[in-house]
């Protein structure tokens, strides 16, 4: 019988007759039932493959895919020589436990013998990075998700936060897991862990024009002066761009304490018109330089020691 073989990560298959381990599982190979059973020691759960089946895994494993489409497995079929249709093959292995469902149709999570049972990869954008790979969605990590995947949030928020274009349609599955807002960059995204997120100038440009879209303002407030000093006044004004005269006295204002320059800068002259930083119309404080009424921020912009 030929025998199949990979091996990376600590992972192994073989077909054959030998009991052969990988990582806490045992697998159980018989050439009359052409069967490959994982036995778990202690608590893990069983996985069995098929003989074919065992072949598609043996590539998997090879290549270590965190997410596999549809489309993938036809191709991966095709190399093997099965002609199992694709979505019966993801529905064997789902059952099975080799795939995991994602928020997208038709992009599975491999779950590779390394984690010893069927089990993902923790990666809280995992349904993020499946609705990506259909490239339907404009979507981009924002706000606080955004300053956590650049380093400058300790913690990630309760409810990770991602943006959209306004009028684009977003998956219920995408809007259960995660926050959606509205906003439309004008600068491209960076790319930080293969995912698409906003620019230090995006979030601060965020900051000014939706302020209503901010949870946590002193998380923002913490990270102004690193903010700054990632973001230049040409891509201020390039992320201002075609925006409301109102988010360009708001940013100034944000930023006046932080970095006065650049806010003088961005607003030279005082705007002729009063410009609310928030909805309730009850002044908390207001700024004369660049006529802001503020009625939303929990810390006093001005204050905010300059960026180094």
């Amino acid at each position: 019988m030929r025998i199949s073989h990979c091996q990376r990560r600590g992972a192994s298959i073989h077909i054959c007759n030998l009991p052969i381990y990988l990582d806490s599982t045992v697998i159980l190979c018989s050439v009359d039932t052409v069967l490959v059973t994982y036995e778990a020691s202690m608590t893990v759960p069983s996985r069995s493959l098929s003989k074919g089946m065992a072949r598609i895994v043996a590539e998997l494993e090879l290549r270590q895919p965190t997410l596999v489409t549809v489309e993938e497995l036809t191709e991966l079929a095709q190399e093997v020589g099965l002609r199992t249709p694709a979505k019966v093959l993801a529905a064997r292995l789902r059952a099975t436990g080799w795939l995991l469902p994602t928020a997208q149709r038709g992009v599975y999570e491999f779950a590779p013998g390394s984690h010893a049972g069927p089990y993902g990869h923790g990666d809280p954008f995992i349904d993020l990075r499946a609705s990506l790979r259909t490239g339907h969605q404009p979507i981009t990590v924002a706000l606080q998700s955004a300053l956590w995947l650049h380093g400058l949030a300790e913690r990630a928020p309760d409810r990770h936060e991602v943006a959209v274009p306004a009028g684009t349609t977003v998956s219920d599955a995408i809007r259960d897991r995660m926050r959606v807002v509205r906003f439309s960059p004008r600068l491209p995204p960076a790319d930080v862990e293969r995912l698409p997120v906003h620019q230090p100038p995006t979030i601060l440009v965020h900051l000014a024009t939706k302020p209503g879209d901010i949870r946590g303002w002193h998380t923002f407030a913490e990270a102004l002066p690193e903010l700054v000093s990632r973001s230049s006044a040409e891509d201020l004004n390039r992320e201002l761009h075609q925006r409301p005269s109102a988010a360009r006295a708001r940013l100034a204002y944000l930023l006046s304490g932080v970095a006065p320059q650049i806010a003088d800068q961005l607003q030279p002259t005082r705007p002729p018109t009063v410009t609310w930083f928030g909805a309730s119309r009850t002044t908390r404080r207001f700024d004369k330089r660049f006529n802001i009424a503020d009625d939303l921020l929990p810390f006093d912009p001005r204050t905010i020691s300059e960026a180094a």
